[in-house]
């Protein structure tokens, strides 16, 4: 090949120039065929310019199928990655809030455990005992809860008995107030009595169990301290003291119930007439057979008839004929 077919073809592949050359030497038998011949190799070449066409679309299209998945992948990643950065600050946020309220809680309770054994080992009293004189000229002794504070006389006790009920009271005012608002007011006051009420009736049975139970862990308490007080002991027998009843009885068999102890009547027959019924025959004897009113005969066909017998004949047992 000389150098400027060289040039010329410079742009195809080794492919496409075997195929150009099959086409031109198609091309030269054709000039020697005849009409029926060059039809059949133009609507070849039809066919194949067809399909070539189709592949070529064809390969068209799945380059460009190809690009919109790469699209719709890259897209779906991108989607993932922003839903796996939420998931992540979510459970961050989570994990952070119960770590926040496992730290509350475990200072709430090293802040209840101080308290409680600032209360269990007190460094002083957290009373005082003062004394008083009697109108018999007695010395009488006080106890204050808190060390340090001055007893207060009656008339503090009640006068801030009275601040704290007029600050606790909420003054009732109703000045121009029409049928409506009067309705209203007094419907809420309802309300508020019913639930005062359903309080003061919970906090009543709290202190009636309360009470209870005081009383029962009083008693138990007092019976505890009563049987070690007195010296109760159990009854042990010793190796020379023989129980005659155990031994008499010792390989004597459980009772028998001969009836059901959820009746409400028991059987108060004896043993015997209970035996006999029970294990005795249940039916005084066979029962009468029904005579027969039909007979059977076969006829020559192998079917059965059936004949009335007449009155006051019956018929003859099976094996008896």
């Amino acid at each position: 090949m000389s150098s400027d077919e060289e040039e010329d073809h410079s742009g195809e592949t080794e492919a496409e120039l075997a195929l150009k050359k099959r086409r031109e030497a198609q091309n030269r038998e054709i000039r020697g065929l005849d009409e029926a011949a060059k039809e059949l190799l133009q609507s070849n070449k039809e066919d194949r310019q067809r399909m070539d066409d189709e592949i070529r679309e064809l390969r068209q299209r799945n380059e460009r199928r190809k690009k919109e998945r790469e699209v719709e992948e890259k897209r779906l990643a991108t989607e993932r990655a922003a839903e796996e950065e939420r998931r992540k600050a979510v459970e961050e946020d989570k994990r952070r809030k119960k770590d926040e309220e496992d730290l509350k809680k475990q200072k709430d309770r090293a802040n209840k455990m101080a308290e409680f054994e600032k209360w269990k080992n007190p460094s002083k009293p957290n009373f005082v005992i003062s004394t008083r004189k009697s109108e018999d000229g007695e010395a009488e002794e006080e106890d204050d809860e808190t060390p340090g504070v001055a007893k207060k006389s009656r008339e503090q006790v009640e006068a801030e008995k009275k601040a704290i009920l007029n600050q606790r009271i909420v003054p009732l005012s109703i000045d121009g107030f029409d049928a409506a608002k009067l309705s209203e007011k007094a419907k809420e006051l309802h309300k508020l009595i019913q639930r005062l009420e359903g309080e003061k009736y919970d906090h009543e049975r709290r202190f009636k169990a309360q009470q209870i139970d005081m009383m029962e862990l009083a008693e138990r308490a007092r019976q505890i301290n009563k049987v070690g007080r007195t010296g109760l002991k159990r009854v042990q027998l010793t190796a020379d003291v023989v129980d005659d009843v155990q031994t008499r009885f010792s390989g004597t068999p459980a009772k028998i119930e001969m009836y059901s102890k959820y009746e409400r009547q028991k059987d108060k027959r004896p043993y015997v007439e209970r035996k006999d019924l029970y294990t005795g025959p249940q039916f005084g004897g066979p029962p009468d057979r029904i005579k027969p009113k039909k007979i059977v005969k076969w006829s020559e066909e192998g079917l059965p008839q059936y004949e009335e017998l007449p009155e006051g004949q019956t018929a003859a047992p099976a094996g008896e004929e």
